[in-house]
């Protein structure tokens, strides 16, 4: 997930109207479309601080797991409980 820092040229950007971050779970769904038309083999991981819900796998061989994960979030979790776990995160 993405963490914009203020001293940063895209939070500039932000500030002048030029650019906007996604919603929460617009990030969730863009990061299930790169998994799932990925065609390298490779070792995905989403384990940072800034992910409410962490994962990690080897393409292509987990592929479907990692896809059925990401469905249950997109399916199940509002945008509101990943917007207050994102401000929950202190360095954020």
């Amino acid at each position: 997930m993405l963490t914009i820092y203020p001293d940063s040229e895209l939070y500039t950007e932000i500030q002048r109207g030029n650019w906007q971050e996604e919603e929460e779970l617009e990030k969730y769904k863009e990061v299930r479309t790169l998994i799932e038309n990925l065609q390298i083999s490779t070792m995905f991981a989403a384990m940072g601080a800034s992910n409410a819900y962490q994962f990690h796998g080897q393409l292509p061989k987990d592929r479907k797991k990692l896809l059925s994960f990401l469905d249950k979030i997109i399916e199940n979790v509002s945008e509101e409980e990943l917007q207050k776990y994102r401000k929950s995160v202190y360095h954020l």
